[in-house]
Formats: structure tokens, sequence, C-alpha cells
């Protein structure tokens, strides 16, 4: 999103703040309830993350059914959480009857299951089953994305037919084409709005329509969904049952939040943590998340100490080879790191695939040995230039090329070798590679070091 933008949304947020709370001052309900339900509800549901829950549900409650609904798609999980606690079920279910399908199911999804059917007994029981058919399927598939709301003609229909079929829709959602379809309920082509508007009514839609129709199984994983989203540059996409029948579609809108969702994970995967750091922010909770990537960190520490202490006899020897072990570590460390980020974003964007394995490998550590060397040129020089020992420049210059190659070779492989069997590839990163990179590297350094005093002392 472009940063004006941003700064743009930030402001309005905190305008809408001021003017709430100088409305609440004034105890101005009326004049405040206007102004929330005029906003925009992404607006609104910044605002409630941002009071106390006090005056959350106070906010809330002034919304009407539309506004509500709206802010609760667009609000956080632990906002959404706080506020669903507070609503009566019958409220509740009112509210989640002005959503989209997709939209109520992603909100049910949200809360545990007894509550979920609760508000599903107590919604109208077209739309309570439109909704539950969707919460069947798992949540990152192409069916959890996916709306049962679309425009359908048959094939042998004209474009009048067509237009009259989006007049007589009665679904208030955005549709950015109509699907054409068989006897059997298959998608056999598109047809844009645009398109159809400038069509003669008496064309067939055969003659107007996009042939070269793509379509989603509803068991399609949503990365997935989203590099066909980013390839074809699709406003909407056709989902199909196993039999190839039209069962819903897929809008741009839902893979956005898709990309933020992933992005979000890699993310907190790199980390060594996860997301319900956000969603549940106990300091329990918290710790819970962090503490098993931070123990085998610090396990792996602990062998990186112990393969020290296996060469104290050749630190005791040239001391000054300690100096060079942070900058040793870090390198190795931080080259890894490098590497495997750019591995895991190439491979959930696609740009990284089974055939470009070979290819990647050797690009990376192709690009790791010119580092290397610059690196291990200038590492070198510092080393005789600190303390005048041409064999501590030379072990450290070697050194740093080796450790920097070998640790972009782990940083580029562990994803790949992950992906190969089945594992998300952001688990290899993060703690992982450091603590690899970190026992490779002292294991090089002060091996080669021990091997140059033999020979040349």
């Amino acid at each position: 999103m472009d940063e004006k933008l941003v700064e743009n949304a930030e402001a309005r947020v905190q305008a809408l703040l001021e003017v709430t709370t100088a409305l609440i001052a004034l105890d101005d309900e009326a004049e405040l309830k206007a102004v929330l339900n005029t906003q925009r509800a992404a607006d609104v549901a910044d605002l409630l993350r941002l009071v106390d829950e006090e005056t959350q549900e106070f906010l809330f409650g002034l919304l009407d059914e539309t506004q509500a609904a709206d802010a609760l798609v667009e609000s956080d999980i632990p906002t959404l959480h706080a506020i669903v606690e507070e609503l009566e079920p019958q409220i509740l279910s009112d509210i989640v009857e002005e959503m989209e399908p997709d939209d109520a199911a992603d909100v049910l999804g949200d809360l545990n299951d007894e509550d979920a059917a609760e508000v599903l007994t107590l919604m109208a029981s077209e739309q309570a089953q439109e909704v539950q058919e969707l919460l069947v399927h798992e949540e990152d598939t192409g069916g959890g994305l996916m709306t049962p709301d679309f425009v359908l003609v048959h094939k042998s229909a004209t474009v009048g037919d067509a237009i009259q079929a989006l007049r007589d829709d009665e679904d208030t959602s955005d549709h950015y084409y109509v699907f054409v379809v068989d006897d059997e309920m298959r998608p056999v082509g598109t047809i844009s709005i645009h398109r159809l508007v400038r069509a003669q009514p008496h064309q067939a839609v055969e003659q107007v329509m996009d042939g070269d129709v793509i379509t989603v199984a509803y068991q399609t994983d949503q990365e997935e969904i989203a590099r066909m989203f980013e390839r074809y540059d699709f406003m909407a996409m056709p989902v199909v049952d196993e039999n190839g029948r039209l069962v819903g579609r897929i809008t741009a809108d839902d893979v956005m939040d898709v990309i933020q969702e992933e992005n979000a994970e890699d993310f907190y995967k790199m980390a060594g943590t996860n997301q319900d750091e956000v969603a549940r922010p106990s300091i329990l909770g918290i710790a819970r998340s962090r503490m098993p990537w931070l123990l085998v960190g610090m396990g792996g520490s602990l062998l990186a100490g112990g393969v020290i202490e296996s060469f104290k006899v050749t630190l005791a020897e040239v001391f000054t080879l300690a100096a060079f072990l942070p900058v040793i570590m870090a390198m190795g460390g931080s080259s890894g790191l490098q590497a495997c980020t750019v591995t895991v974003r190439g491979l959930v964007t696609g740009q990284v695939s089974t055939g470009l394995v070979l290819r990647t490998v050797l690009r990376e550590v192709a690009t790791a040995i010119l580092i290397g060397a610059v690196c291990g040129a200038g590492a070198s020089l510092v080393a005789y230039v600190w303390f005048g020992e041409t064999l501590v420049g030379i072990c450290v210059g070697i050194s740093m090329l080796l450790v920097i190659c070998l640790s972009v070779f782990v940083g580029v492989s562990a994803p790949l070798i992950f992906h190969r069997f089945g594992i998300d590839p952001a688990v290899a990163s993060g703690p992982f590679i450091t603590i690899s990179n970190d026992i490779l590297g002292v294991f090089i350094y002060l091996g080669l070091a021990t091997t140059l005093l033999h020979y040349f002392l």
C-alpha cells in the first residue's frame, strides 16, 4: 500500500478517535451515532481496537446492523473476540445475517463451536445453511475462501438473459463476471461486466464469453489460489467441486487478506514464534509460543560453546583468534538467513519451483563465493593490521569465505528440503539456520586455525 495512503488512513482514524472522545465527553449520543454510521467500516474497526473494552462495547452498540457487520469483518481477532463475548446470541445472529456468507463463516469460524452453533440456530434457515456449508471446508482452502453467491447463465443464453440475471440477483455484493455453465453446471466461460454491457442483447453469450476459463477446486490451498490471482490478474475466480461443477467464487479482496495472513504467518515462523501472541496476548501465552525455539537456540549455543571448548589449546596458543569468533558467527548466521529468506519467499510466490532447485542453489552459492571473497579479504586485512600476525589474517580470511559459502548453502537447501517433504519451509528458517551456522562456523574457523598452526608453527 502506498505510504501516503497509510498516513491518510492513520490520520482519519486519529481524527475519528478525537471526535469520538469529544462527543463522549459532551454526552452527545445522537451525534456520535450519526458520525460512526457514516464512516468507513475499516476505520471504525481501527477505532474499536484503540479504545478500552468499556468504550468499545458502548461504541459498537451505537452501530446499525450493517455497519456493525462490516466493522466486525474488518476487525482483528482480539477485537472480534472482545466484542462478540459481550453480545447476546440473538443480536450477534442479526449482525451476522448482514454479512456475506464467506465473511459470516470467517467470523463464526473464529468462535468456539458452542457459540457458533448457537448463532447458527438463531439465523434465518437459508442463510444459516449457506454459512454451515462453508464452515465444513478448511479455512485455508478454496472452499473456506469462497462465497456461494454468484450469477450464472446457461451457455445457450443470450446477452440479454445474462443482464437480466444480474438484475434479478438479490445479492448485494459486487459481481465482476457472469459465469457461463453447461448442462452439468460446469463452467465453460466467463463474461466480464464491461464486455456484457457493450454487447448486443440478442447476441449469444458464447459469442462474447471468454472460453479460456480457469477454475480452482474447493480443496486447493489458499497460497496456490493467491499465486493464480497474482499470475492472471483475476478479479474473481470460479470454485468447483470434485465433479467440476460450479459451487462458488473467490474474489480479489479475499485473496488480499490471504496474502497478508500468509506473510504475517511466515514472518512469525521465521522469528520462531506464532500469531497467537497477537490473538491471545497473555504473558503465559507469549512465553509458551516463544520458549520452544529459544530453548532450541540455547541448546545450539551450548553446543557451539562445546566446540569452542574442544579447541581451547588452539585458543590458548594464539589468543588473538578469539577476537574474530563473534564476527565469523555473525556473518555465517546473517548470510544463511538472507539466503533462507529469499528461498522461502520464492517458494511462497512460486518463483522457486521444483524444476529450478539446482539453478537456485547454484545462483546462491555463486553469490556467496563473491560475497565471501570480498568479506574474507577485508577481514584478513583487518586481522593483519590489528595484530600484525600473517597467520591469523590468513585463517580469518579463508574461514570467512568458507563459512559464508557453507551458511548460504544451508540457508537455501534447508527450505527446499523441507518443501520437498511437504513441511512448511518457513519453519526451517530463523533459529534453525542461525544455530546450525553458528556451530559450523566455529568448527570451520577453529579447525582451520588448528590445522594451520600444526603445519606452520
